[in-house]
């Protein structure tokens, strides 16, 4: 079974991926709690943040 996503919901999801690379927190959600895109932005947000770092010491 394939999990489609509309052109919205991935927009959300990225919104919130950007957001943690941009260091804002977890309540910069631009979404209302109620709105279908909220939990997009937060998967985005909570898989950047827990991504391993990329970045070499």
């Amino acid at each position: 079974m394939t999990n489609y996503q509309t052109k919205a919901q991935v927009h959300a999801f990225e919104r919130g991926v950007k957001a943690c690379q941009k260091g804002k927190t977890q309540t910069d959600n631009p979404y209302p709690k109620e709105a279908d895109y909220y939990e997009f932005w937060e998967q985005g947000f909570l898989k950047e943040r827990e991504a391993p770092s990329t970045v070499e010491a």
